[in-house]
This record gives C-alpha cells, structure tokens and sequence, in this order.
C-alpha cells in the first residue's frame, strides 16, 4: 500500500492494516505498531481495494482485518482488536464474521507474524497479493 504524507510516501504491507474508520471525508488507517494515516478516500474504495479474504466492513464506517480479531462478544455482538478498539456488529455482520471467521484458519497462520513478514517464498502472503498480482495482468500490454 501506498500512503502519501506530509514528506512523501510511506509504503506499508496489507497484512499491517488492523483496521479503518471512516470520517468523512477521510479514512484513518490503523497499522500495528500504533501507527495511524489520515486519506482522503471513500471507505467503498478501501474495501474494492482490499483482499476479500480478511478484510470485513462490520458497520457503515468501518473496516476490520479479521487477523487482528482478539475477541468476539455475542451479546451485545461486539469485536475486540488487538489493540482494544471495539466495534459493534449488526445481525447481517455477526452471519457474515461467523462465515468469514469459519474459512480464515484455513487461509492463514496461526501468528500474525507472517502477513509482516517480507520473506517472499512464504504461501501465506499470497492472499494479499493476489488482487496485486490480478491487476497487475489485466493491465494493457504495450505494442
């Protein structure tokens, strides 16, 4: 990912993004580290821009990775992140986390450590390049 700021550019991996919230206009992002970037962009254009996978819009002005889920409270339906940020889940989301949370060990490690990592023979990274890698064939080949 690609994040302009006041000196340039910062370039951070998807699997460091915990979660976003939408204030409009902006998006704060939230990485590991407790390192956060303010963007100008709409939270529908995160989300198509995000791996599918691990990523879940939980409420009108949030998206969530799932990786960093350290609790799941059912009544009231409520997320606790890692670093304690919680969100509320409406009833559609809770079907949709059960879901996603269902097939998740099946995509990724059991530590977060191997989304950060930058070993690039590591399988687990492959779920946040793939729409990198898609894109990048869909683009024109020059003649």
């Amino acid at each position: 990912m690609v994040i302009p700021v006041e000196t340039g550019v910062d370039v951070r991996y998807y699997g460091e993004l915990m979660y976003i919230i939408f204030d409009k206009p902006y998006c704060w992002l939230h990485f590991t580290e407790n390192t956060k970037y303010k963007v100008e962009v709409t939270l529908k254009d995160m989300m198509d821009n995000l791996p599918k996978e691990v990523f879940m819009k939980c409420k009108r002005s949030a998206i969530l990775n799932l990786c960093y889920c350290k609790v799941f409270r059912k009544k009231p339906p409520v997320i606790v992140m890692d670093d304690g940020e919680k969100f509320m889940l409406s009833r559609q989301n809770v079907q949709d986390f059960r879901r996603m949370t269902n097939i998740l060990p099946r995509i990724s490690p059991p530590c977060h450590t191997c989304y950060t990592c930058r070993n690039d023979k590591c399988e687990n990274r492959v779920i946040f390049y793939q729409k990198k890698m898609a894109m990048q064939n869909n683009e024109p080949k020059e003649t």
